[in-house]
């Protein structure tokens, strides 16, 4: 299950308008793209939304990001201003895909007990559960709306 969802993202990763909808939700919410990621592959899984599940993915997710990828991410983007370090920027950007790649396989192991739904499940379902912000903000609504729609 594990390897499915690193699968999952990088296919998903390679349809450019779903990578910027996701890039656009990291930079201006400041969602977790694997949260995102988990979130729909785990709705094309059939899996049965789950608060506590969803809620401690969120936990994990964001801890993560806050003391790993974010700080790594800011540091590769300055990098990237300075024509003099592309080599820096690539190491960079490994190390934050290393990271990116160890969040996606470490979320599935908090999804081992989830239910078949045994219905279609809705992706927004999951999105709600994972980011409850989203019931809150019109923008983030928006956002993940056109999300889930590609």
């Amino acid at each position: 299950m594990k390897q499915d969802l690193w699968r999952y993202a990088l296919l998903r990763w390679q349809e450019k308008p779903f990578e910027q909808a996701c890039l656009r939700l990291q930079d201006d919410f400041q969602v977790p793209v694997s949260l995102l990621l988990c979130g729909l592959w785990l709705a094309e899984c059939g899996k049965q939304p789950d608060t506590l599940v969803g809620r401690r993915m969120a936990e994990v997710a964001e801890q993560f990001e806050t003391d790993y990828l974010r700080p790594l991410r800011a540091v590769r983007r300055k990098a990237g201003e300075d024509t003099r370090l592309p080599e820096f920027k690539r190491q960079l950007q490994q190390v934050e895909l290393e990271g990116e790649r160890w969040l996606l396989t470490t979320l599935p192991t908090l999804c081992d007990n989830l239910l078949p739904a045994g219905v279609r499940v809705d992706p927004m379902a999951w999105m709600l559960v994972v980011v409850p912000e989203l019931a809150q903000c019109e923008g983030l609504q928006k956002a993940l709306g056109e999300l889930v729609a590609l």
